[in-house]
Order: C-alpha cells, then sequence, then structure tokens
C-alpha cells in the first residue's frame, strides 16, 4: 500500500523532453505512487514498480467525466483538464482507493526527495496540500474528494456544471483567472475554510517562463539545478545549495542532452546535461535564448 498516489493524464504525439529526468525522479520516489494515463506509447519505458502507465485517450476521459457528472461535460484540448484536475478523486477511484493520500502534478517538472518534504506531521496536520496545480494532495475521504461540488455561496467561484460546460479554461484547480472566469477552488477553500490548507512557495521552484535566467514566482534566483539519485537542489548566486521538492518549468523549452541518468543531472534555464556548465556555456545558451525569442 502506498501512502500517496499521484495521477497524471497527458495526451499528445510524445513525451517532452524532460521527461526521463521527471521519470527517474519518479523512479527514485519509492515510497510514492504514480499513475500516467496517455494516448501515447510507453511500450519501450522499462517497468519501474511504482510507476503505472494506463492507455487511455481524451475521448475516452471525456465519456468517463460525463458519466461521472451526469451530464457532458466540454473537454475540447488536454489544458481543459486543469478544470477537472480536483474530480480526480472520484473519476480515478480505482487508482486511488488503498492510499490514505491522492493528488495530481504536472508533466513539466522534475521531483527531488518527496518524503523529506511530505512528513508524516504535515500530512497528520492538514488534509490539502500546496494551491497552485502543479502540486497539489488531497486526503483521501468522501468530504475532500468532493470539494469541487460543493456551493461555496461566493458569487465570484463559478459553480462546477458552470465550469465543465464550458469551453474556456477557469483555473478552477488552483485560484482561477478572476473577473469574467472567477475564482477557484483554493481562493474558495480559504474563505470558506471546510478543510485545513496548507500552502508555502518556498518549498518549491515555481520558474517564471518570460526571462532566461531561473526566477522562481516567489521572487527567488536561482544560477542553476542539480539533480542526483532523487535529490534536487538549487544553487543561489553565492553558490548556496538549497534542497527544492521540485521544480516547475512552466511554459519553457527544454533540450535533453543526459548521456548518463546514474550521474548528476544539471539543469541550465533551456538544458539537461551531464556536465556542470560553466559561465560561458550559460552566456552562450542565453544569446541564443534571446535570439529564438525575437523569432516567435
Amino acid at each position: 500500500m502506498y501512502r500517496i498516489t499521484l495521477l497524471l493524464p497527458f495526451f499528445g504525439k510524445k513525451f517532452p523532453e524532460n521527461f526521463p529526468v521527471l521519470l527517474n525522479s519518479l523512479q527514485n520516489n519509492s515510497k510514492v505512487k504514480f499513475v500516467i494515463l496517455t494516448d501515447i506509447n510507453f511500450s519501450a519505458i522499462d517497468n519501474i514498480s511504482n510507476v503505472q502507465f494506463v492507455k487511455t485517450s481524451l475521448p475516452a476521459l471525456n465519456h468517463k467525466i460525463d458519466l461521472m457528472l451526469g451530464y457532458q461535460a466540454r473537454l475540447v484540448n488536454p489544458y481543459k483538464l486543469v478544470d477537472f484536475k480536483p474530480t480526480y478523486g472520484v473519476l480515478f477511484n480505482e487508482y486511488i482507493k488503498d492510499s490514505e493520500w491522492w493528488g495530481y502534478f504536472d508533466m513539466d517538472v522534475v521531483f527531488g526527495n518527496i518524503s523529506n518534504f511530505l512528513t508524516d506531521d504535515l500530512l497528520n496536520s492538514y488534509d490539502r496540500v500546496f494551491t497552485h496545480g502543479h502540486l497539489t494532495l488531497y486526503r483521501n475521504n468522501e468530504l475532500v474528494n468532493n470539494l469541487w461540488n460543493y456551493d461555496y455561496h461566493l458569487p465570484e467561484v463559478p459553480s462546477f456544471h458552470t465550469v465543465a460546460t464550458h469551453k474556456a479554461i477557469f483555473a478552477f484547480d488552483e485560484w482561477g483567472w478572476g473577473k469574467n472566469k472567477g475564482r477557484g477552488l483554493s481562493y474558495a477553500l480559504d474563505q470558506v475554510p471546510l478543510i485545513r490548507q496548507f500552502d508555502d512557495t518556498s518549498l518549491f521552484a515555481d520558474l517564471t517562463p518570460n526571462h532566461f535566467n531561473f526566477k522562481a514566482t516567489n521572487g527567488i534566483n536561482i544560477t542553476k539545478f542539480e539533480y542526483y539519485r532523487g535529490n534536487l537542489y538549487g544553487f543561489d548566486q553565492l553558490q548556496n545549495k538549497h534542497p527544492f521538492l521540485y521544480v516547475h518549468f512552466q511554459k519553457r523549452t527544454m533540450t535533453n542532452r543526459v548521456s548518463d541518468y546514474n550521474k548528476p543531472i544539471y539543469i541550465i534555464p533551456n538544458m539537461f546535461l551531464s556536465i556542470v556548465p560553466g559561465p560561458t556555456k550559460l552566456t552562450t545558451e542565453s544569446s541564443k535564448w534571446i535570439d529564438q525569442q525575437k523569432k516567435t
């Protein structure tokens, strides 16, 4: 039995460049079960005891959602799935029924040592952990699993029926876009505390996508990351080493040039490498990135 099961539906033509590094980080978190539901061929991927691949398709998942809701959802593209993430405790009950906690994560992440951060003390003290969508966990019980369908009596929070039947993306799994698309579940639970909700943005690196150098959305500047055997560290400008639960490469194009996954992997703003990048490498890659941005 795994205490935590994390889910990731992912659809497309192929897995992204960071996927081999992500997969290695899943394998090194052997106390956590991961379920990846996808239409991409995974037959060539070596079996990993704590990672389960499930063959499905977006239309099949849409049908499963319709059966759960009792009405027709508008799952027009894979990105719309962000609005359905809070339903996964009900939707994917067959994968999480033996776990105390379930959650979801994004494809564009690499994990560090999950158990070092999601300690027993933390999990025993809260019912929902993290509020920003790229990794969120829920205590596996009836109340928590149905928070998405609760009427919070907040005019700025749309009903889930509105979210599910509209083609627009509401970001309902987190704080919501606001304005005409309303606020999301994290906001609702902040206003109406049905459960104990936890967040701490210093534990992970959620990278901003609009400039080359690594800068987290909480203001932290990082020169590079090092990932090795399930541990993830970020280096500040003084080259001090800081552990992270995960790094999120939000809308950032990455190239994978890792030659050996049994050795340390170094992560610079647009690349995964097997060698320590020097200042010249970073300057060269920065210039390439700027040129690419001008063309887009």
